[in-house]
């Protein structure tokens, strides 16, 4: 047996010495065999407009790099991408670079070792550092580490036909008791007020994180110290608001068989009056929708009696590209990552052309972004940072985030809300006690 380990040792050290002698004569801008390719997962779809700002960004490394190293995009849209990550990261074998998210989600890959620490590097280039808006990092760093660059700000806010809403004289609402007449009016002519795809509970997650805030802001902060304050008045009565709106027909029938495409069609095809979407669908809804002329946006309403401001955004940060730690060249994917913050991309491409919010610092010029653009911007402006909040799925991780999400869609289906939310308290309390 240990004759056997000798010859395996002596044919590895053979293997090293020719790859060594390879790589040196062919010095330091090659890098030999598998090294050569890095494999970037990215959720994106073909109808998401940053996509072709990674496909740029990707063809001008591929031809300029300095280290020889080529990019091979994979992309998995949708769900899909969860499970099929998760799959690799339980077997270790994580593509090189990756979509990833932020916050709790992060953090299990995290406490893994599954990432790489990206600060290592971009702490030794403050050029590529001070690109960033200020806090941009907060939901990818952990124990004063950089674990994944956002590529774009994102907020949810309620897009709106303006057509429509001019056929039946409507304004947009600032108050629930002003929505619900908008539903009222939208659904005795025959328009599906929300375009709504039930099918990912991460949609109707906004919807219900909107409406805890609007009530209670407190509600949010207290579920991160106390499991037991799932149960509170807060969550109870939103969830008594989101059957509301099911009792109202705020939502296509059959929405829990409808993706996120289908569901964006009704809204497309002039069938659904509002949709509820992050703006990173403004540069789709602005450039590409057959209703791009009548998009407009605004604020989720407020709730009469609630403590919420209309002010507060459900808001944070979106795209993030994280390094794994089994990258098998962790400098070239920096570079790469570097590169996407140059204001070629950031603002000539991702502003101006796609319509996103760069977490890079930029200024695009007006005459360059759609209204559609400008009206998300002016709204906000008005953001009222102290009691906005991000995304519970992401804020919570996998188990209480998804959790919240798959509560929220059994409240939609008829669960009674005071039993699904001690479902999930119960949930929580066996979470945070690890």
């Amino acid at each position: 047996m240990k004759k056997c380990l000798k010859v395996v040792a002596l044919a590895i050290l053979v293997v090293f010495s020719i790859s060594v002698v390879l790589v040196g004569q062919m010095g330091e801008k090659k890098v030999q065999g598998a090294t050569n390719e890095l494999t970037f997962w990215s959720w994106v779809s073909d109808s998401d407009t940053i996509k072709q700002v990674y496909e740029q960004a990707i063809k001008e490394f591929n031809s300029t790099n300095k280290y020889g190293v080529k990019i091979k995009a994979v992309y998995t849209p949708g769900e899909q991408y969860k499970t099929k990550l998760q799959t690799a990261m339980a077997a270790n074998n994580p593509p090189d670079i990756l979509n990833m998210w932020a916050a709790g989600k992060m953090k299990p890959y995290v406490d893994a070792n599954r990432l790489y620490p990206i600060s290592d590097i971009m702490n030794k280039d403050s050029q590529w550092k001070s690109r960033y808006v200020d806090g941009v990092f907060d939901l990818t760093t952990f124990n004063g580490k950089i674990y994944g660059i956002p590529q774009i700000r994102v907020a949810t806010v309620i897009y709106y036909n303006k057509q429509i809403f001019q056929k039946y004289k409507l304004t947009p609402p600032k108050t629930w008791s002003e929505l619900v007449n908008v539903i009222k009016v939208l659904t005795k002519n025959n328009i599906i007020p929300f375009a709504l795809d039930a099918r990912d509970p991460w949609i109707l997650a906004m919807y219900a994180e909107y409406i805890a805030n609007r009530i209670d802001p407190d509600a949010y902060r207290k579920v991160q110290k106390d499991p037991n304050a799932w149960t509170d008045k807060a969550f109870i009565e939103t969830g008594k608001k989101i059957q509301e709106l099911v009792k109202l027909g705020a939502f296509p029938k059959g929405a829990t068989s409808l993706d996120y495409v289908a569901a964006r069609n009704l809204f497309d095809q002039g069938k659904a009056a509002m949709y509820v979407m992050g703006i990173w669908d403004v540069g789709y809804l602005s450039t590409q929708s057959p209703v791009k002329k009548y998009v407009g946006a605004f604020k989720w309403p407020a709730i009469e009696g609630g403590k919420g401001n209309i002010n507060n955004f459900l808001a944070g940060i979106e795209q993030v590209i994280a390094v794994s730690s089994n990258c098998k060249n962790k400098q070239a994917a920096a570079a790469w990552l570097k590169l996407l913050s140059e204001q070629r991309y950031a603002k000539d491409l991702l502003a101006e052309k796609a319509g996103y919010f760069p977490t890079v610092k930029v200024n695009p010029d007006p005459k360059k972004v759609t209204g559609l653009y400008l009206e998300v911007l002016n709204l906000l402006k008005d953001q009222n940072t102290k009691d906005s909040f991000t995304y519970y799925d992401v804020m919570f991780g996998p188990i209480i985030g998804d959790g919240f999400n798959n509560t929220i869609q059994s409240i939609y289906l008829g669960k009674d809300p005071v039993e699904a939310f001690k479902k999930l308290a119960e949930i929580a309390k066996k979470e945070m006690k690890k």
